[in-house]
Parts: structure tokens; sequence; C-alpha cells
């Protein structure tokens, strides 16, 4: 099971966007240590180690997996007995020639199909799934992201070409769309806490 905080909130006066969503990630990332594992250590006890590739995580709770997103004041962080990696991005105007760094070529086919308006969605629903694999296996976005490619369903659980990862992905409310990756075959379970 993959427990998943979010929260919205409008910039505080003086405060950077990206700034304030750095900051309500890290609050969620405390909240969840709360609520799900009983850890309330004030956040200057706790101590975080980088992977290769930059990734965070808790060098005194190796077996908590977290990861921390954030877009347009909203953040959402997710919990795991596994590795994951969470993305969330707002539906918003893209740049053509992102899309032959991203896409595989079954993608850009499917991107086709779709009607101008649709197009959106699909590119975010499938960035937001690689962005998630790249945080679940630490790499980030330096690996090929058009080596990989999904199968959209309707929504939930979509498909991917590599093995040994799962995946959810959900349309919240306000455009936004959320990807979840873990590692394992094992479908992924998701529960949503919104927190304010």
């Amino acid at each position: 099971m993959i427990e998943i905080y979010l929260a919205r909130a409008e910039v505080p006066e003086g405060m950077k966007k990206y700034q304030w969503e750095h900051e309500l990630g890290k609050k969620l990332l405390f909240l969840g240590l709360k609520e799900q594992y009983g850890i309330e250590a004030p956040a200057e006890q706790i101590r975080f180690g980088t992977g290769t590739y930059g990734k965070p995580y808790l060098k005194d709770f190796p077996h908590i997996h977290y990861n921390i997103s954030h877009t347009d004041g909203m953040a959402v962080c997710g919990f795991s007995h596994r590795e994951l990696g969470v993305d969330v991005e707002r539906i918003r105007d893209y740049k053509d020639n992102v899309l032959r760094k991203v896409m595989s070529e079954s993608e850009k086919d499917g991107m086709r199909e779709l009607s101008e308006k649709e197009r959106g969605e699909y590119f975010f629903r499938i960035w937001t799934l690689k962005e998630s694999y790249g945080k679940a296996v630490g790499t980030g976005i330096v690996m090929p992201m058009s080596d990989i490619t999904f199968t959209l369903s309707d929504i939930g659980n979509p498909g991917c070409s590599v093995p040994g990862v799962s995946f959810f992905q959900k349309l919240l409310e306000d455009g936004v769309v959320l990807s979840v990756c873990q590692k394992g075959n094992e479908k992924v379970n998701v529960t949503l806490n919104p927190v304010f």
C-alpha cells in the first residue's frame, strides 16, 4: 500500500513559489512520518542522505521509502515499503520539440491519433509516468525517456515496457496529473490523504 499525502496552499506573500512548494512537501513528509510510522522527531534531528543521482532517503529509517513532488501550489509526498517515485504536474502547454526526447515512437503515434485538445493531458500523463519511474529507480530524468513506453488505460494502473515496476495514475481536480511508480510487480494500491 502506498500512502500519498497531498496539500494545496496559496504562496504566502514574500515567498517564492518554488520555495513554498518545497516547504509544503517537507511538511507533508513530517506529517506522514508521524501518522504512518509514529516518528515525531524534530526536523533538525532527521538525517537525510542522497543516492548516486541525488535521490534523498532517511538515513536512520532505511525501511521507509518516500518521495516528494510539487507543482503550481500543490505538493505530494508518497510513502511505501518499497522504492517509489511520485510526480505531479498541472496540464498546460508544452513545447513540441520535447516530444522527441520524452516519447517513444508508439507514444508519439498514440498522440497523433488524439485531437489537439486531448494532447496536453496525454503528454502530461506520459511525462509524469516517466518522471515517477526515474525517481523510483533513483536516476531521475538522466535516463533516456524515449526508451520506455507506456500504455495508458482510461486511468488507474498504466502498463509499462520495463519489467519489475508498477504504476498508478490519477487525474486530480484542477487539471493536475498524479503518477506513482513502485519497484516490484505487485499492483499499486494508493490511498490519498488530502491535508489542506
